[in-house]
């Protein structure tokens, strides 16, 4: 052997294999996230019917609908304060009656339902007087719209 001769550098495998194990974990971690947003159960959950039939209206037709059924928001937003006032009072009250709160209760349920049953009907007045194109060109946009999924909540209509 001659005295020339490099010494071995047994820190170079090493460091190979951190830096193999490090580009490994990155794309881990990238494929898992993509994989967790672009797939899985939430992105094969169509969005709710009725949201969906409103995000598919025309722009000018969901401001105008907003506008006719301002009023029915503001009464029930009335409503809701008091019951909740009043549902206050019954918690409180000593000894609990489970009656009133079940009246309660059934007063919210029937002003959530007053509330879709009047965007219903706008809605399908709307859908009515709609061209046979005009209806076509809907039923694309709302096809679109529960392909895409839930909405994200990212900007408000």
């Amino acid at each position: 052997m001659s005295e020339n001769s490099k010494p071995k550098r047994r820190w170079m495998p090493i460091l190979l294999t951190v830096s193999l194990a490090l580009n490994l974990l990155v794309v881990g971690v990238v494929l898992g996230t993509a994989l967790r947003f672009r797939g899985g159960d939430h992105a094969k959950t169509p969005p709710g019917f009725g949201p969906a039939l409103y995000r598919a209206l025309p722009g000018a037709d969901r401001k105008a609908l907003r506008g006719e059924l301002s009023y029915l928001h503001k009464k029930g937003s009335n409503t809701r304060k008091q019951d909740f006032e009043a549902l206050s009072q019954v918690l409180r009250t000593v000894p609990f009656d489970p009656d009133t709160v079940q009246v309660l209760l059934a007063q919210q349920a029937q002003s959530t339902a007053d509330l879709q049953q009047a965007l219903q009907e706008q809605w399908l007045s709307r859908v009515v007087e709609m061209s046979d194109d005009e209806r076509i060109a809907y039923a694309e946009r709302l096809q679109e719209v529960v392909e895409r999924g839930p909405h994200r909540h990212k900007k408000k209509d």
